[in-house]
């Protein structure tokens, strides 16, 4: 890993993540970290679209280009 330095100081990169309060945006984190970490390629639209029904089940349950058009702001 490459060192990134800012002055004379090496600048240490760290996750700190606020506690999730509302449990739709945990649902979809758990969806989304589990997508990076097994990195199955032939389930991530399956699992795009769990994540997407975590956050908004109306969304999830219109066809790819409804939800599309609903989330862009376009019509169909």
């Amino acid at each position: 890993m490459e060192k990134v330095m800012i002055g004379d100081v090496e600048y240490v990169p760290k996750a700190e993540i606020p506690p999730l309060t509302d449990k739709r945006l945990q649902e979809c984190l758990e969806v989304l970290t589990s997508m990076r970490y097994f990195n199955e390629q032939h389930k991530m639209k399956c699992h795009a679209l769990e994540a997407i029904n975590a956050l908004a089940p109306e969304l999830a349950k219109l066809n790819e280009e409804a939800a599309f058009h609903a989330i862009h702001g376009t019509e169909e």
